[in-house]
This record gives C-alpha cells, sequence and structure tokens, in this order.
C-alpha cells in the first residue's frame, strides 16, 4: 500500500536522506482522545484506562500516514503551510491500520475488562484504529512501531521507511537538484509538482511540470 506522510522542508530532506520517519509517541499526539475513544464516565474505569495507555505508549509509537494528499487542510495543518513536501511511501498492507472515524465513543463497559482481566491486543488494536469523526479529512493510515525495535536519536525514536516518491507543495522552494543531492545510494523516487485546483478547493499535480524519476545507484 502506498501512503503519504506530509513534512516541512527540513525534515522531508532528512527523511529522504536517511530513509526513515520519526516515530509519534502516544502522548504526544495532537489528538487529545488518542487511546481514549471508550466510553469513560465511569471513574473506576477511566482512572484504570488512562494507566492502561500510559503503559501502551511506553512500549509502542505510531507511524502516521494519509491516503491521499489532495486535501489542502493536510498542507496547512502537517506540510508547513503549502511550503513544505508530502512524502510517499510503500508499506505492508499486513501493517496497515486504517483508522475507522466515529460520531460516537466506543460503547465498552471498561470496568469489567479491568475485572476480566485486563485489555488485550485486540483492545489496542481497536482503539488505535479508532478516532472522532472530525479528523476524517486525513483518511489516516497508521502502522505500529515497537519503540524498542526503533532507532533512537536525542530522546526520538526513528523507523526505516522505503521511500517511492516525493511530492512538492503548491508553495515549495524545494528544487529536484536538491533532493537528488541527498537521495541514498539504492534509492528511486518520482518526484511531482502539486498546485492547487483552478475549479475547486482540492490540491492536483500541476500537469505544467513534469514527473521526474530520480534513481541513485546501488554502491555495495
Amino acid at each position: 500500500m502506498r501512503v503519504f506522510h506530509l513534512l516541512n522542508r527540513e525534515h522531508a530532506l532528512l527523511a529522504i536522506e536517511r530513509s526513515r520517519l520519526k516515530v509519534a509517541h502516544i502522548a504526544e499526539l495532537n489528538d487529545p482522545f488518542e487511546l481514549l475513544s471508550p466510553d469513560l464516565r465511569d471513574p473506576i474505569a477511566r482512572k484504570a484506562f488512562r494507566a492502561f495507555r500510559d503503559q501502551v505508549g511506553e512500549r509502542h509509537g505510531l507511524l502516521c500516514f494519509s491516503r491521499h494528499w489532495r486535501n489542502t487542510l493536510l498542507w496547512s495543518h502537517y506540510g508547513d503551510r503549502h511550503h513544505g513536501v508530502a512524502i510517499e511511501v510503500e508499506i505492508d498492507d499486513g501493517d496497515a491500520m486504517p483508522v475507522r472515524y466515529r460520531k460516537t465513543r466506543l460503547a465498552w463497559d471498561c470496568r469489567a475488562i479491568v475485572e476480566g482481566g485486563g485489555f488485550t491486543e485486540a483492545h489496542v488494536d481497536e482503539l488505535v484504529r479508532t478516532k472522532s469523526h472530525h479528523w476524517a479529512y486525513e483518511e489516516e493510515v497508521r502502522v505500529a512501531i515497537s519503540l524498542t525495535g526503533s532507532i533512537p536519536e536525542r530522546g526520538l525514536h526513528f523507523s526505516p521507511v522505503k521511500i517511492t516518491g516525493i511530492v512538492l507543495g503548491a508553495l515549495s522552494e524545494l528544487s529536484v537538484a536538491e533532493i537528488r543531492t541527498v537521495l541514498p545510494p539504492g534509492a528511486r523516487v518520482s518526484v511531482t509538482k502539486a498546485r492547487l485546483a483552478f475549479r475547486s478547493f482540492d490540491v492536483v499535480r500541476n500537469k505544467g511540470e513534469p514527473i521526474t524519476v530520480l534513481e541513485r545507484p546501488d554502491t555495495k
């Protein structure tokens, strides 16, 4: 499955050069309802659930992607206000966790779950896939990453990815030549320029700019 991750210019160049993306820690995600999607009106269940959420966050993080790059809100929120880049990444279908968007909280009996032995991997899987319908524009796909198996660096964690394409934002000044200088050995990527649509509020491919394929031979 091919998915997209939007970044500013600086972080995009680093991602291309090192063929990796930063793993998002659960506690640092921009949605305060992350992994808190059940109905938590019961104060005892709420306390236990928050502790469980913290435990999950200590062991796992997420790579967060979108199915498409055409939504203008994606570029405004994550693509440095259209000055950034959408990185196209190939992920295994088995690792992909498409997010499901809901208008209501999950109707779980959290106290019964705790008293029955606690939350399971199936519970975690559903939590990771569930978000408020307000986020539906993202068309998000996630990949769960074990923090112990990731690459630690200065308090952050990174995960290797296969980058297959680069979409330059409508206001991006990043050049093909700059991308070529950071392309690692063995990499092959297509570079596409985006623009604002003329008849809709979408972001589309600028057909006036050619799609450029960059390839650097493997030196091994």
